[in-house]
């Protein structure tokens, strides 16, 4: 929750100072080189966006077909049902694509709620002994496992990212970015910090340490089998809503390195009638689902999974940069304890990044292969740009 507010107050202002939809692309453009502006683009469109878009669209029918049992196969083929369905919406207008997120934004709180309040309220249960804090024998290689096991936490607490690849079409960025990212972060915090409490009222730790599925077990422990049912439902509507994002913001960051002769100049082209990137979301959805029926999203996730995390630092020293760059451009939000917030989310970003590569250096150096192959295509559009 620490790590994630440090990389909330950093994107906030970011958000603020650029209100162009594009991110991370932006910030790294203007604060460094155009290059590493398009990597971040080239990672995002190759495996970050898309391949998560391909896996959770898979997760959500596969938690479907916990009601309705099916095979693998039309598991992918309704997960891309999915991916498309959500990608003609939001073709039809950011109003219906952000309509859709809402909704289901709101019913992913109410099913944690449900969950908080049965654990919290419904269940008597003992308090449990945690053990010491730092327990005895703690060294380097501990750490290190660690790190490694917060790596999924860490990703179920991001998305503030998000809200600033679209952030040339929100309504007075300068406010409603930082009180977005803010508010929507502390949420979640709040949220998965009582969700947690839940577990260990509901299971001992040598149960939480084995469950591969540890809300679904704990709701079966505090109300029997539907228990499990409603962890399910709940799923659903957790990966139905995230499919939606992700189709949603992506699409506003090729758009805009398009339109500045970064990625394919169709890319650009905006519907004339619904005034959305509808290329581009044809594009990302075209990716990913060759990489769903491919079944490749998994892998690619695993080599770039890092690769998240080192766009994370460098958009830290980048506000540095920025602030440096242009010290009179106005700042609606500024970074509450600045330096010290931008400095320790980028020490952090890196000691993962460091981690990874020391505990998996192959799949490490498979995934900056990945990113690293977008240079060339940099290049080529580059000079088709000047012709």
């Amino acid at each position: 929750g620490a790590i994630a507010f440090l990389g909330a107050f950093c994107f906030a202002e970011l958000g603020a100072l650029f209100p162009r939809s594009g991110g991370q692309y932006i910030y790294l453009e203007k604060a460094f080189r155009p290059w590493l502006g398009f990597l971040f683009g080239w990672t995002l469109f190759t495996t970050i966006q898309t391949g998560a878009l391909a896996a959770v669209a898979f997760t959500c029918i596969r938690f479907v077909s916990t009601f309705v049992p099916m095979s693998d196969f039309w598991v992918s083929l309704l997960a891309a049902v999915l991916i498309w369905g959500l990608t003609y919406i939001n073709i039809l207008g950011i109003k219906p694509g952000s309509l859709v997120q809402n909704v289901f934004t709101v019913m992913k709180i109410l099913s944690l709620a449900v969950l908080i309040v049965v654990g919290v309220f419904l269940v008597k249960a003992p308090v449990r002994d945690f053990g010491p804090l730092f327990p005895e024998g703690l060294n380097l290689k501990i750490i290190s496992l660690f790190g490694l096991a917060l790596m999924p936490a860490l990703f179920s607490y991001g998305g503030w990212q998000n809200l600033n690849f679209v952030a040339g079409e929100v309504k007075k960025p300068g406010k409603s970015i930082p009180l977005a990212i803010i508010s929507g972060v502390s949420i979640v915090v709040v949220v998965y910090i009582l969700s947690n409490l839940v577990y260990t009222r509901a299971l001992p730790l040598e149960e939480i340490s084995q469950s591969t599925r540890l809300a679904a077990d704990s709701m079966e422990a505090m109300v029997g089998e539907i228990g499990s049912k409603i962890v399910a439902l709940a799923i659903i509507i957790s990966t139905f809503g995230f499919t939606s994002v992700a189709i949603l913001t992506g699409p506003r960051v090729y758009a805009a390195m398009a339109r500045d002769r970064a990625f394919l100049p169709m890319a650009a082209r905006i519907h004339p009638r619904y005034q959305t990137p509808y290329i581009s979301l044809i594009l990302q959805s075209l990716w990913a689902t060759v990489l769903l029926f491919t079944n490749t999203y998994g892998q690619l996730l695993q080599y770039i999974t890092f690769g998240d995390w080192i766009f994370y630092c460098l958009t830290a020293l980048a506000l540095i940069v920025l602030r440096k760059k242009y010290p009179d451009k106005k700042r609606p939000y500024r970074v509450w304890g600045y330096p010290v917030v931008p400095v320790v989310f980028a020490f952090i970003s890196a000691a993962v990044v460091i981690n990874v590569f020391v505990s998996s250096p192959g799949k490490s150096f498979l995934g900056t292969a990945i990113i690293l192959g977008g240079l060339p295509l940099f290049y080529l559009t580059q000079k088709g740009g000047q012709k």
